[in-house]
């Protein structure tokens, strides 16, 4: 594939770390079809731009400030670069606002889940198995080897197609169950050595977020056929999700809208060429408020939540490519920090047809759940009617309590 045609892969490089080499993550992606962009995380300065690219990898390397996640350093901290940490923070939470894949490894991971909302474990007493160590010639720093049980319906699973992989190691902080972020998933567990570490995490709502704790990118793990499930299998579901989910999409999409874009003329200041397809329902959900508008709309916005059982009616729109962007730019999605990012769901049609689609979700619901305003309210019922959403779900709507305030 020419170089102008294959996905642009930004790829985080900090050099100045022991055992890391930017060329490990870069000759893997180009095996697997992307152009690898460097990019040197030291230098970054807060408003800097980064590069273009349709998908992201964050690399191993120096811990993460504990600061970022509210704690106090453990007295076995390593070393730390804080510019590194402002660039691949904003990098990650970016990333998982707007759908762009992402592939975070070792640090990388972490760093995915410190994002997210949740902490880490700063040091691994026990240095088998995780932990890397000097090798033979007292030179060379070799890898830790352990296994990992792969938890089944999952994004791993399905990459994989593997109950247990066998994977490298070279890391003495940890992402455990108690420290997961919330709205993570975590795929892949190990407890060799006597204490439970997450292996991997995925955020299951976004078209492809995945963190691993071991090292793909190596030669020790990437050179051996039988453990390809877990190297090179991994870079090759990246791409093609890059390929895939282009920043800009090649053709037109699917986007359900379960708050003020249910309104035709509202969704037409944004997307002037959407065209409505129909109501669709999102099964184990439920429609909540969040995130004060006060300039807009002087109440909250609308917001989806996991809820079994439940079930968000919306409507569900056919939108050309050249209009992904502004969709993206209305929801916040650039902002910083941004307000929604966007998520895959799938929902089902009066028909019975199921089809996966864009949406976007709140990225920090606000914990006030501020009530809607009239006005607001009023769009929402009038989507609702105009896009043939069910009565019972209009008159729930109708039902809902607002603040008030015009």
């Amino acid at each position: 594939m020419p170089d102008a045609l294959r996905p642009r892969i930004l790829i985080s490089r900090s050099e100045d770390d022991p055992g890391e080499r930017w060329e490990y993550y870069a000759d893997r992606v180009r095996a697997a079809g992307g152009e690898p962009i460097p990019f040197d995380v030291a230098l970054y300065r807060r408003g800097d731009v980064f590069p273009a690219h349709d998908g992201l990898v964050l690399t191993g390397g120096v811990d993460v400030d504990p600061s970022r996640y509210g704690e106090p350093p453990h007295e076995r901290l390593g070393r730390l670069v804080l510019a590194r940490d402002e660039a691949e923070i904003t990098l990650a939470r970016t990333a998982l606002a707007g759908g762009r894949p992402l592939l975070a490894i070792c640090r990388g991971m972490q760093v995915m889940n410190v994002v997210s909302g949740g902490t880490l474990h700063q040091h691994l007493e026990e240095r088998e198995p995780h932990r890397s160590r000097r090798g033979a010639d007292g030179v060379t720093i070799d890898s830790g080897w352990h296994g990992v049980e792969v938890v089944g319906g999952t994004l791993l699973s399905r990459i994989t197609k593997a109950a247990r992989l066998r994977v490298n190691s070279r890391h003495h902080q940890a992402v455990t169950r108690a420290r997961l972020a919330p709205g993570l998933v975590a795929s892949g567990m190990t407890s060799e050595g006597g204490f439970e570490v997450v292996e991997a995490i995925e955020a299951p709502h976004h078209p492809f977020a995945l963190g691993v704790q071991w090292h793909p990118e190596r030669s020790e793990i990437a050179a051996t056929p039988a453990l390809h499930a877990g190297s090179g299998a991994l870079f090759e579901a990246f791409l093609q999700a890059c390929t895939a989910g282009r920043a800009t999409p090649e053709s037109p999409f699917l986007y359900f809208g379960y708050g003020s874009s249910m309104d035709a003329d509202r969704m037409r200041q944004t997307a002037p060429h959407a065209r409505l397809i129909g109501p669709a329902r999102l099964p184990d959900h439920v429609l909540a408020f969040s995130i004060e508008s006060k300039n807009t709309w002087h109440g909250g916005v609308a917001d989806i939540l996991p809820s079994p059982g439940d079930e968000v009616w919306g409507a569900l729109w056919l939108v050309p490519p050249e209009e992904s962007h502004a969709l993206d730019e209305h929801e916040g999605v650039f902002r910083e920090p941004p307000a929604y990012r966007r998520v895959t769901v799938e929902v089902t049609t009066p028909s019975g047809d199921r089809v996966r689609c864009r949406s976007y979700q709140v990225v920090m619901p606000d914990p006030r759940t501020p009530p809607p305003s009239k006005a607001f309210k009023e769009t929402l019922l009038r989507g609702a009617r105009t896009a043939g959403l069910p009565a019972f779900y209009v008159a729930r709507l109708a039902a809902l309590p607002d603040n008030g305030r015009a």
